[in-house]
């Protein structure tokens, strides 16, 4: 009988360890569930506050893609601008250069039509000076009939519808000016 009641002990204690040992894997089990469930809790809090933030990004993005097509519009039109700008820019060139060239033609002109006033200025000064005095008023009157003659009537009073007679020239003598 002992060894019955050896192997009846050894049995029981074997089927107690047994038991423990369910127990504690059940126990484990439990645990491992538990913390599974709080970590799929977790999981679902992880995953909303994702998606909450991905809709948030997603709203972001959009509005950024509006503010960018909007500002790809302001840039088209600035380049609009600018294109037209360099183009007046090129034309106010061209106008300015026109206008210079006729600037120094017209300088140019100026300065011709200044040296024939001199000129005239001249050629009047020394024609009254010439007319006043009474000796060279007898030289220019003399040279005028001398070239009358020169040219001469022919013997017509009436030339092609013209008087050929010596026309009557009244010619007043004032002083030159003391310059």
């Amino acid at each position: 009988m002992n060894n019955r009641f050896l192997k009846n002990i050894l049995i029981l204690l074997l089927a107690s360890a047994l038991v423990f040992v369910v127990f504690r894997y059940i126990s484990y089990l439990r645990e491992n569930i538990r913390s599974l469930e709080g970590q799929k809790q977790s999981l679902e809090y992880q995953k909303q506050s994702l998606s909450q933030e991905l809709e948030k990004e997603k709203n972001t993005v959009e509005q950024l893609k509006l503010k960018n097509d909007s500002l790809k519009g302001n840039l088209k039109a600035a380049h609009k601008r600018l294109n037209k700008s360099f183009l007046a820019l090129s034309q106010s060139e061209k106008r300015a250069e026109e206008l210079s060239s006729q600037a120094d033609i017209l300088k140019a002109e100026n300065n011709a039509l200044s040296e024939e006033k001199a000129r005239l200025v001249g050629d009047n000064e020394a024609f009254k000076s010439r007319l006043t005095s009474i000796p060279e008023l007898k030289k220019a009157i003399q040279e005028l009939k001398r070239q009358a003659r020169l040219e001469g009537n022919r013997g017509f009073l009436i030339k092609n519808g013209k008087s050929t007679s010596v026309v009557k020239v009244k010619i007043e003598v004032t002083p030159a000016s003391g310059k």
